[in-house]
């Protein structure tokens, strides 16, 4: 019993602290804006995901090069392990998942793709929204979620002066994308 009120102390802890970062960041606060490697913000987030979730391949595509934004270092950290977990958490055991950085001519782009069960058009027209859950389409592994993972995604994409979008077919994967456009 005292296991079980201590894991719902934990669930609420973490529901409350990302209630208040969307807060912050619907009142336009500034973020944190230094020099950031992408690429090793992304290895990291790869190396904890190998960790937390073994059952899951997941394959980091590392660049040549350098890939650079300014921004606040541990709300990207925070984006990408937040895609990772979801594409763990809504994708059979044994789903792999690839991670890549490309330089596009206005910006740098990362995606995180897995060859799950997709996601309809519908779920995908609604899926940055506060609170939604798309437990129908995707098979929660879990059970847990409150739905605001990916609109702290989104949240903190618009704040860097960015954007998240998703491309899936059901049957077919998903792959979300982060677009950090080029600072002039």
């Amino acid at each position: 019993l005292i296991g079980r009120i201590e894991n719902e102390s934990k669930r609420m802890g973490s529901l409350v602290e990302d209630l208040l970062l969307l807060a912050r960041l619907d009142q336009s606060r500034e973020m944190e804006s230094k020099p950031v490697d992408l690429a090793k913000v992304v290895s990291d987030a790869v190396i904890s995901a190998r960790a937390a979730g073994p059952d899951h391949p997941v394959i980091f595509q590392e660049p040549e090069g350098d890939f650079y934004t300014l921004g606040d270092v541990d709300r990207i950290h925070q984006v990408v392990a937040n895609l990772l977990a979801n594409a763990r958490a809504h994708t059979p055991s044994g789903t792999q998942i690839t991670v890549s950085i490309n330089q596009e001519k206005d910006g740098i782009k990362i995606a995180v793709a897995d060859n799950g069960p997709g996601l309809s058009e519908d779920v995908q027209a609604k899926i940055f929204e506060r609170f939604y859950r798309a437990d129908s389409s995707r098979k929660r592994t879990d059970g847990e979620g409150s739905g605001l993972g990916l609109s702290i995604v989104d949240a903190v994409m618009r704040a860097h002066g960015g954007t998240v979008s998703v491309d899936s077919k059901v049957g077919a994967g998903a792959t979300f994308t982060l677009f950090f456009p080029t600072k002039n």
